[in-house]
């Protein structure tokens, strides 16, 4: 799609629906008490966990791991609820407020700068474009896009992809954050400006949040120290990766893959246009889905207006597909299962030989981005 073939600003069209629903509405686009409500239940959540752990674990395994999984999902939706809206600046219209809560990505083990880096420059302002979303990046074990260079075992990948995305978890605490600082996938945005002394902290954040989660554990309880280990990696995995499914499905699907080469940003309604493109909603009338999972499944007002906390999504994304409508501009939905399930489809596509795909009249739809 471009700006061109419409007669209208498409971004300020876009806006203005916005800005008409919060003064209808007389709110703010910060965070109510619904969702303070909300925040202090998934603070309890790993709160929980890991008192139940430590309290009652030495009981038996499967309060161990009980206990630990309410910890490791706990923390994956409280991150993702609470500290990704804090990143955007979405909760408080006091900045203050809202860096201070965005520490809880290093609570969880995770460096809160390198991830705004990586989430706010490369992927919000390039979503979905090769070699500047380091989010798609090209790498050896999965081929997400058709500009990515092929590998012959990728013809399993739809296969051992699931697999691989329980790993998901253990890589972004522990290996992601000095694979981002240490190669050359942010150099373009502004990693050269981190804090003095940051690798230091940087691992610092990482042995505390290991003390935390996994040698006071050990310690505590009555079980050799690879059991509670196997335990705390396997709830991890199965938390992590769960949301990883979550993450991917609105951009990696072949309704939203973009080709380098039709990408041609040049104003905000170019950009407005791109986001259209690269961002599938699933089940975008789902309260529970959106209550659970912090607006994730309404991604679409996420990228467009990231700065309006995901209290609002559902209810602007109604407003913002009814505007979208009267000026015959598509809006892409599918429903979560379906969402899910073009992922795994598209992931197929992807591991067949360039050739073999080339015949099956996909690389259009595919390089195109469109439905």
């Amino acid at each position: 799609m471009k700006a061109a073939e419409y007669n209208e600003p498409i971004y300020k069209a876009l806006k203005e629906c916005v800005k008409k629903y919060f003064e209808d509405k007389r709110n703010s686009r910060f965070a109510d008490g619904v969702f303070w409500i909300k925040a202090l239940f998934f603070i309890m959540m790993p709160v929980a966990g890991y008192l139940i752990l430590l309290s009652f674990g030495a009981i038996s395994l499967l309060i161990v791991a009980v206990s630990y999984l309410l910890l490791n999902a706990g923390s994956t939706l409280l991150v993702v609820n609470l500290a990704h809206d804090a990143s955007h600046q979405s909760l408080s219209k006091k900045k203050t407020v809202n860096n201070i809560l965005s520490y809880t990505w290093n609570i969880m083990g995770i460096s809160k700068i390198l991830w705004e880096i990586q989430h706010h420059r490369s992927h919000h302002n390039h979503t979905g474009i090769p070699r500047r979303d380091v989010d798609v990046d090209e790498n050896f074990w999965i081929r997400y896009s058709p500009t990515h260079s092929y590998r012959s075992y990728y013809k399993y990948q739809h296969l051992y992809a699931p697999f691989l995305y329980m790993l998901f978890g253990i890589f972004v605490v522990y290996i992601k954050d000095f694979v981002m600082l240490f190669s050359n996938k942010l150099n373009d945005y502004g990693i050269e400006k981190l804090p003095r002394y940051f690798l230091w902290r940087l691992i610092w954040t990482k042995l505390l949040y290991i003390l935390i989660s996994i040698v006071i554990p050990v310690l505590v309880l009555p079980y050799a120290w690879w059991q509670v280990l196997i335990i705390y990696l396997a709830t991890l995995s199965i938390a992590s990766g769960s949301m990883l499914i979550v993450l991917v499905i609105p951009h990696i699907n072949e309704y939203a893959v973009t080709h380098e080469k039709d990408v041609s940003i040049k104003n905000q309604d170019d950009w407005a246009l791109h986001q259209l493109s690269s961002n599938i909603d699933s089940s975008a009338n789902s309260q529970w889905l959106n209550w659970l999972l912090g607006g994730l499944n309404t991604h679409l007002v996420h990228h467009i207006f990231p700065n309006i906390c995901h209290i609002h999504y559902l209810k602007l994304t109604r407003a913002i597909k009814q505007t979208l409508k009267e000026r015959g501009i598509p809006y892409k939905e599918r429903s979560f299962v379906s969402g899910v399930t073009d992922h795994f489809k598209f992931l197929r596509l992807m591991g067949m030989k360039p050739a073999e795909f080339q015949k099956l009249n996909h690389s259009s739809l595919v390089l195109s981005g469109s439905e």
